[in-house]
Parts: C-alpha cells; sequence; structure tokens
C-alpha cells in the first residue's frame, strides 16, 4: 500500500521567559503525541534555549495533522504549495505555537512556531508529483468534512 506521507518531524523552542511544559502541551498539541526529544542551547546574547523535536512515521498520526487544521488553512497550503515544498519532496508548515497552546492548530507566517516538514510518499521522487499528492490529499480532506456537513 502506497503512503500519502513518509514522516513528519517537528521542532519547536522554548525560551527562558517561556514555562518549558506549556510549550511541551503546544508542541503535543499542534502535531500529536510524538516521542519529545529535549536538547539545550543557547541563543545568540548567552540566553538558554530549550528545543523540543518529535518524529513519526505513523500515516494515521501525519494525516491527523491534516485533519486538525482549520479549512481555511488547508486552502492555504493548497494556493501556497510551491512556496512549501522543496525539491526533496517535503511539505514544510508552521504552527502557532499560542494557538496550539489553546489547542487550536493554525497556520501562522509569524516567528512564535511549531516547525512542520513532512516527507511526502512521491513516486517518481520529484517535487511536482509531491505537490499534486498534497493538493490531492488535502482537496480529499476538504470534501470529507463538505460530505459531513450535508448530512
Amino acid at each position: 500500500m502506497k503512503k500519502d506521507f513518509i514522516r513528519l518531524h517537528a521542532r519547536t523552542f522554548s525560551h527562558a521567559t517561556e514555562d518549558l511544559e506549556k510549550v511541551k502541551l503546544a508542541f503535543a498539541n499542534a502535531v500529536g503525541t510524538l516521542d519529545m526529544k529535549i536538547s539545550k542551547s543557547e541563543g545568540l546574547h548567552g540566553n538558554p534555549i530549550t528545543i523540543i523535536e518529535g518524529e513519526t512515521k505513523e500515516s494515521r498520526l501525519i494525516s491527523g495533522l491534516f485533519g486538525r487544521l482549520r479549512d481555511s488553512d488547508l486552502n492555504t497550503i493548497i494556493q501556497t504549495i510551491d512556496a512549501r515544498t522543496d525539491e526533496g519532496c517535503n511539505l514544510f508548515l508552521r504552527l502557532d505555537k499560542q494557538a496550539a497552546y489553546e489547542g487550536r492548530v493554525e497556520l501562522t507566517e509569524g516567528n512564535d512556531v511549531v516547525s512542520v516538514r513532512i516527507r511526502v510518499g512521491a513516486f517518481p521522487s520529484r517535487c511536482d508529483v509531491a505537490k499534486e499528492l498534497v493538493k490531492s490529499f488535502v482537496t480529499g480532506e476538504l470534501a470529507k468534512r463538505c460530505d459531513l456537513k450535508g448530512q
């Protein structure tokens, strides 16, 4: 069986002014229950930064992320697909960390984000094939929602 998505990698930062437990909750709300890897780093001015990362190959978890996005965000993905994909067949999303803490999964252009990279199962492994696969998947997600609303 062909998988639409091969792997999801997510990362966010917890700055010294933030509550690490709240940032972990935002991370989990955004991308689901991934095993979190915690590492420490230092900012440009010596400020401590905690890096939270997680990864999964489970299609159900990856697809579930799209299921939690708003219709408007799914449409944004379709409209901005060229800017969100690279030659390695990766799809990039920036999720609002504050909204995620409150239980909402929303795209953002800001800096306070959970960064997500999704490896698309494109075959052949070409950017144009990956883009079409993502468009088709997201369009299908939107169609399912319309069907549910119509019932």
